[in-house]
């Protein structure tokens, strides 16, 4: 059976939106010709990862406008806020007042004889509602900014890459918005997997919470990183057993993430590369004391790393790339 006159027209449309981003992704020529790509990557952290809530902020004031964004765990959702032309006003107002009953509302389930047999602790379709109010758009083809969020495959432990196409790199465009930032924020034991075209997936950040070498295969010619993690090192073991499960599960997962970013860094070969470490790694990763702090750490580090010399002179040769249109 051929197709509706409106499936013609949706499709058309999509096919047109998908045409216009990619244009947007094209590098654009610098001062001196060269092709110039700036890629965004906002990496996982739990609720540290408001700090990218603030540092976005900071390249709001300064008019400035990445190429790309790549996020990942809750990168992916301030990435996909920014990216959708969110009100900051209301995205930074909605972080600094965010409580536990709105993304880490607990499973009473668990609580319950064979509770352990529950997916996970916290009720994922509450984080997902709040995604709702904060991204105001549905899928990928609405972003103003070409976005790509990782998740990965809890059958096959494979990563999968969801978002805009912005060269022929393997990424999934057709996936709901929603259900692919919900994905990749699906941390294992906090959240349950989110099915997606049948199958399972849970947080990119499991191996990959720091996407540096996707944005080099973006081809970015300058990376910007924020990075919320945490080096997994720090409390007295004794007093994490005293905390229990969750905090244990989270200095696990500190460690491997952060083993994982440091061996990338130690032989970074890629693009140049400017890092933004707001001051966050202390803060446990569901303490909802520290939110005002974190937003404000995040526009201070942004600020600051944008002030060095080599930033300048980057932004000056990126200027054309970067400016907000």
């Amino acid at each position: 059976m051929s197709k509706s006159l409106f499936s013609r027209l949706r499709d058309a449309g999509a096919s047109a939106a998908h045409r216009f981003l990619k244009r947007k992704a094209e590098p654009k020529a610098g001062q001196e010709g060269e092709a110039v790509r700036i890629v965004l990557v906002l990496s996982g952290g739990a609720l540290r990862g408001l700090v990218h809530v603030g540092a976005w902020r900071a390249l709001l004031e300064r008019g400035l406008r990445p190429d790309v964004i790549v996020g990942t765990s809750i990168g992916a959702l301030v990435g996909a806020a920014a990216a959708a032309g969110a009100d900051w006003t209301f995205v930074e107002r909605a972080a600094r007042s965010v409580v536990r009953k709105e993304i880490a509302a607990l499973d009473r389930r668990v609580l319950l004889l064979n509770g352990v047999r529950r997916p996970a602790l916290f009720r994922g379709e509450v984080l997902r509602q709040y995604m709702e109010r904060l991204i105001p758009a549905r899928t990928f083809q609405e972003l103003t900014i070409p976005l790509q969020v990782n998740a990965v495959n809890l059958g096959t432990g494979e990563m999968k890459w969801f978002g805009t196409p912005v060269g022929e790199e393997d990424v999934d465009p057709t996936a709901d918005l929603l259900d692919a930032v919900w994905a990749s924020s699906s941390v294992p034991t906090f959240y349950a997997p989110v099915e997606i075209d049948g199958s399972f997936y849970i947080d990119g950040g499991i191996l990959d919470t720091f996407a540096l070498r996707r944005a080099a295969a973006l081809g970015a010619t300058w990376i910007l990183a924020v990075d919320a993690t945490t080096e997994g090192v720090g409390d007295d073991p004794a007093d994490l057993t005293d905390e229990g499960m969750l905090a244990i599960n989270e200095r696990v997962f500190g460690i491997v993430s952060g083993a994982r970013r440091r061996a990338v860094l130690e032989r970074w070969s890629g693009p140049p590369l400017t890092i933004v470490r707001p001051a966050a790694g202390h803060i446990p990763a569901f303490d909802f004391e520290f939110n005002d702090y974190l937003v404000n750490e995040g526009h201070r580090a942004m600020n600051e790393a944008l002030s060095t010399p080599e930033a300048n002179e980057r932004l000056g040769r990126a200027a054309p790339a970067l400016k907000a249109s």
